[in-house]
């Protein structure tokens, strides 16, 4: 069996790029490197051990779709034709994997932008690509040079995520509730590939479902971001707190309040405790339970037993300068506003 016989067969079998650049680099001897149009490598075979680099162009009619190159000892003209022909099978694999990425991209990109136009979640479609809508999720806003898309729809691939072009950007969905690090991650990641700066705002999805609102959230972050100078970075709305509310287009004060002290106003609600005018009485009274315990009427161990309780669904760190102003100024937007 000849060389692109064995190429072919290892493509129908579906061996992918790793097995064709096994092909070769046995073939040829040296290191064999497959990449994609844009330069991303796809598979390395062979030793490490060679002489000058080697490169073909894979073209399939007439269309680069990637690159084969090899480090070794040169080649004889027979060779290099072998080796042309070795590419042009290697392309054609690499077109027909590519079209058939580009599909079910178009699928992915559907269902996300479906989502952002307010569709009822469809989970049976997310199933197929590995995503549940019921499970936390990340929706990440994306700003950065051409080619971002493309890029992008290959880190949302890789992440079992979702990409689209939203409203003058790129969006992900990726699976998982930590939008800080998709937002930080997603910015460095592309932003190297890229070779220019992507910057990256980004909202959680506790997995209810509410992915447009998620997009709101996030995409004020990216202007906030951007606002701020912050070119090239990644960060989450719960990062910028009330930063990202005064500086985001079109603020939405419901959802700070509610990402602020929403599980305060939740126990209150559910328990008929007093929770949400505790902590007001705690800040007006400067921080003194003493005084507090004035303001409500109740003994002052009461107090203290509520600030337990704030701190157990605040998590700690909440009287820390930062978080007490954040929380301070939530409580001053509840008074203003209908939730």
């Amino acid at each position: 069996m000849t060389v692109v016989e064995r190429l072919v067969a290892v493509a129908a079998a579906g061996g992918g790029a790793g097995g064709l650049a096994e092909v070769v680099a046995g073939w040829l001897g040296g290191t064999v490197v497959i990449t994609d149009a844009e330069g991303r490598e796809l598979a390395r075979a062979g030793s490490r051990r060679g002489g000058p680099a080697l490169k073909v162009a894979a073209l399939a009619h007439g269309r680069r779709v990637g690159e084969v190159s090899r480090t070794g000892p040169e080649l004889d003209g027979e060779g290099r034709r072998n080796l042309d022909v070795a590419a042009s099978v290697i392309a054609l694999d690499l077109l027909v994997r590519e079209c058939a990425f580009a599909a079910e991209e178009r699928e992915r990109g559907q269902l996300l932008s479906d989502l952002l136009n307010g569709h009822a979640p469809q989970h049976e479609r997310a199933r197929r690509f590995g995503l549940d809508l019921d499970a936390p999720c990340s929706v990440v806003v994306l700003a950065g040079p051409a080619g971002l898309a493309s890029a992008a729809a290959h880190f949302a691939s890789s992440h079992g995520g979702l990409s689209t072009e939203h409203e003058d950007h790129v969006v992900l969905l990726l699976p998982g509730g930590d939008a800080a690090d998709h937002a930080e991650r997603s910015a460095r990641v592309l932003g190297a590939e890229l070779r220019k700066p992507v910057t990256a705002g980004a909202a959680s999805d506790s997995g209810s479902g509410e992915v447009r609102a998620a997009h709101a959230e996030a995409a004020r972050c990216l202007t906030a971001l951007r606002a701020l100078g912050g070119a090239g970075r990644g960060a989450s709305a719960e990062q910028l707190g009330f930063v990202g509310l005064v500086l985001g287009e079109q603020p939405e004060p419901k959802a700070f309040v509610r990402a602020t002290i929403g599980a305060l106003l939740d126990h209150d609600a559910r328990r008929g405790t007093s929770l949400v005018p505790t902590l007001r009485a705690y800040f007006a009274a400067g921080r003194s339970p003493t005084r507090a315990k004035d303001l409500l009427n109740v003994h002052v161990n009461t107090v203290a037993q509520r600030l337990e309780r704030i701190s157990a669904l605040l998590g700690p760190g909440w009287q820390e300068p930062a978080r007490a102003l954040e929380t301070e100024l939530a409580l001053r937007l509840l008074d203003l506003i209908r939730m």
